[in-house]
């Protein structure tokens, strides 16, 4: 009898070679066939002990013998489908099978199926098996080449080996309506190996991710620093640092031993010491303290960028900051389209505020002088021009073919999303009109405040105005829809309103001057672009983009790199600095006025909220001198600097400034009318000198300053943090540049800072003008 090492097939004629095989099934509808040079197996769907197999005309002589097979993964291996590779006869056998991710090793007799080994299936290491005999010992054995073998079991043989057949089988043990394909290949022959040209191309892969390490490797990681705020003040430990939801004394301060548990974990990195950290009982939890201790494939690793200390707690700039947060907690109701007739009357709370930041709290790091148009605004190119609020978060889509209110015009505030709409109007909350000072929270030290500080979870508390949805009017507003968001959610609006706006007035939709949308795009692409740049001379004869330079590519991106700027932002938050919030801050300053502690507070925030400009308001308004929060919660359970929602808006806006043209207008622009229940047209004299490029970041801009509205974080956390988050978008764009096949293809931007950069082939480099 023969041996059986001399039965092979390579499977390469695609044709069953029936003097060797014979197909054996049971159930309808199965399928063996060979193609594309392999074997493919598709046991019967729904059919119980559903199967069918290649299985050998001949006997053949197992002892001193082996027989092997390769068998490719396939994308899909659902855990109904059992693969196997079978010798033996119809009361015997020995066999190999792959099912619900793992290998079996098996034998069979008359008693039934013996697993002698199981073990994780590996698409690498277990493509080929093997059964083999040698001096009465049967070997199960797997190999990644079929050159070098591992043995997963051996033990002398279970059954008669010396005459048996071999069987490649696909089996389902209970019914299933797509059941998937079993893969064999090289039957007891060398392996074909892959195509020239797809090895070619795994090893181009392979050299890109090298070129991108390399790119990553040379990033020079920089020494963090932070403003040394739990060392300054060692008679008051911890005053100056971030302590919510860990143990506090009576007055709110940190307990020096719990917050050593925090600094014990951040310093060891061990996970188990993180789940040490000393909280009050049923104290909410802190919100991803090892986020930033994460490995990312792609963009500058979360610890290979850094922003500057924080200003100090008890310095004039951080006094300053929280001046104009108190100054923002008071304003949070007057209406955007109010602000100049506001500010215009000397007794209004605007008024006060421009007068207070311009002589009281000069270095609280907005534009100085401060007037109603720069008021509570960024200082990025592009947010002191036109309304407070983005476009981006107001107007929708142009739509000729829809009906007039239900996304025709762009004062409607429908976006195209796909055949959806994204709705500008929210659901927002009560505000001190409706309820007074109840409409904010945290005001009360001993009811409120200090078991927030605890742990305390107040969300869920928020006062909804449920009488209809509203265009964002106030701070109110603007802080209500950063509380519920994913921070994405503006950017992903955006996108979709520069994809799907058609050409035309950006306003009114007329079917015989719009063009057709999502067809006629409005918004040209950025230069760069090789599909589909700004005018025609570039424009692709044959091609769109689409999974490179086009929509796919664009929102894919966008959610990319908001996670690693989000570990980006979370190391220095948790790794770094450990700054304080300003509700904590509040506090320190209740506790002084009321004579309960004393704390190296700045004179400045001190004098205003005494005999100043704060003096009026409190603590007659809310009965203390805690900075109202917004939100029933006030601030998450994570430290202030850098923020999580200007880091990520400033890569997300980064991105959108790669894709188009940022030098395009913004035509037609609207601001909401003082209830928000419509938008009206903006006729300011800078009403046409808004582009795709200022309104991002005007829109990141308003994404981070509306977290301040809300009384969550400081000003100087927006104001380091967009760049933060700029830094890890160009690092992104830098590597992902490697990667294109297109000819040419850049990314062309300008940076927060006004400087207009290429990145191209890993390179990032300045534009000389």
């Amino acid at each position: 009898m023969a041996k059986a090492h001399t039965f092979s097939d390579n499977f390469n004629d695609n044709t069953t070679d029936t003097s060797k095989w014979t197909v054996e099934v049971n159930g309808d509808g199965g399928d063996a066939r060979e193609i594309n040079q392999r074997l493919e197996l598709r046991p019967p769907p729904n059919k119980n002990d559903g199967y069918i197999s290649y299985k050998s005309v001949s006997s053949y002589d197992l002892t001193s013998s082996a027989v092997k097979v390769e068998v490719p993964p396939a994308l899909r291996m659902p855990t109904a489908l059992y693969t196997y590779l079978i010798a033996g006869s119809s009361t015997a056998s020995v066999r190999i099978v792959r099912t619900d991710g793992h290998l079996h090793c098996r034998y069979t007799n008359a008693s039934g199926s013996i697993t002698l080994a199981r073990v994780a299936y590996s698409e690498v290491h277990h493509r080929w098996w093997q059964l083999r005999e040698s001096s009465g010992i049967t070997y199960w054995e797997v190999s990644g080449d079929g050159q070098q073998w591992a043995t997963l079991f051996s033990m002398s043989n279970p059954v008669d080996l010396s005459a048996v057949t071999f069987e490649l089988r696909a089996y389902t043990d209970n019914p299933t309506p797509s059941p998937g394909v079993a893969i064999f290949d090289s039957f007891n022959t060398p392996s074909a190996g892959l195509s020239r040209r797809v090895e070619e191309r795994r090893l181009s892969a392979q050299r890109v991710r090298e070129q991108a390490a390399e790119l990553a490797a040379q990033r020079a990681h920089p020494e963090h620093a932070n403003n040394n705020d739990e060392v300054n003040y060692p008679a008051q430990s911890f005053i100056g640092n971030y302590s919510k939801a860990l143990k506090h004394d009576a007055y709110g301060d940190p307990d020096p031993v719990s917050y050593g548990s925090l600094l014990r974990a951040l310093e060891s990195r061990d996970p188990g010491d993180f789940e040490e950290i000393l909280q009050p009982a049923g104290a909410k939890k802190l919100t991803n303290p090892q986020a930033g201790l994460a490995f990312d494939l792609e963009a500058p690793d979360a610890q290979a960028l850094t922003q500057s200390p924080a200003p100090r707690f008890d310095s004039a700039q951080t006094a300053a900051e929280m001046g104009e947060l108190y100054w923002m907690a008071l304003a949070r109701d007057v209406p955007f389209i109010n602000y100049a007739t506001e500010a215009g009357t000397p007794t209004s709370v605007l008024a006060q505020a421009i007068s207070s930041l311009n002589t009281e709290f000069p270095t609280f790091g907005g534009t100085v002088p401060v007037t109603v148009q720069n008021l509570f605004r960024g200082i990025y190119p592009g947010e002191q021009v036109g309304p407070y609020v983005s476009q981006f978060l107001l107007k929708g889509n142009v739509d000729p073919r829809k009906p007039d209110g239900q996304g025709r015009d762009a004062a409607e505030g429908y976006v195209t999303f796909g055949s959806q709409v994204i709705d500008q109007r929210q659901l927002t909350v009560k505000g001190f009109p409706e309820l007074g000072p109840a409409a904010d929270y945290l005001t009360r030290f001993t009811e409120d405040w200090l078991p927030v500080q605890n742990g305390r979870d107040d969300r869920g508390k928020d006062q909804f105005d449920l009488t209809r949805r509203r265009f964002i009017r106030n701070l109110r507003d603007g802080a209500n829809y950063v509380h519920f968001d994913q921070v994405v959610n503006a950017w992903w609006s955006a996108a979709f309103y520069l994809m799907s706006e058609p050409r035309g007035n950006q306003n009114m939709g007329n079917a015989a001057g719009t063009g057709r949308p999502q067809v006629d795009f409005e918004f040209p692409s950025n230069a760069g672009n090789p599909y589909d740049p700004p005018g025609t001379t570039g424009d692709s004869r044959t091609q769109v983009g689409f999974a490179t330079f086009g929509p796919v590519h664009l929102l894919q991106v966008l959610i990319e790199v908001a996670g690693r700027a989000g570990r980006a932002v979370w190391w220095q938050k948790w790794g770094v600095h450990r700054r304080l919030r300003p509700e904590e801050y509040g506090g320190r300053i209740d506790n002084q006025f009321n004579n309960r502690r004393t704390y190296p507070l700045h004179a400045s925030i001190l004098t205003s909220l005494s005999t100043g400009g704060l003096a009026p308001y409190f603590p007659e308004r809310y009965g203390s001198y805690l900075l109202p929060q917004a939100y029933p919660e006030g601030c998450p359970t994570h430290p202030a600097y850098g923020a999580g929602h200007a880091t990520i808006s400033g890569a997300c806006a980064t991105i959108l400034k790669a894709f188009f043209d940022e030098r395009a207008l913004v035509e037609s622009p609207v601001v909401a009318n003082a209830d928000g229940t419509s938008l009206v047209s903006y006729t300011g004299a800078d009403a046409a000198q808004l582009t795709v490029g200022g309104e991002l970041n005007k829109l990141a801009g308003n994404i981070s300053l509306f977290r301040d509205a809300a009384g969550v974080h400081w000003r100087s956390d927006y104001t380091e943090s967009l760049p933060l988050g700029e830094a890890v978008a160009i690092g992104l764009l830098q590597e992902m540049s490697l990667t294109f096949n297109e000819d040419d293809a850049f990314f062309q931007l300008t940076r927060f800072d006004g400087v207009t950069i290429r990145i191209h082939r890993g390179i990032v480099e300045p534009l000389i003008s």
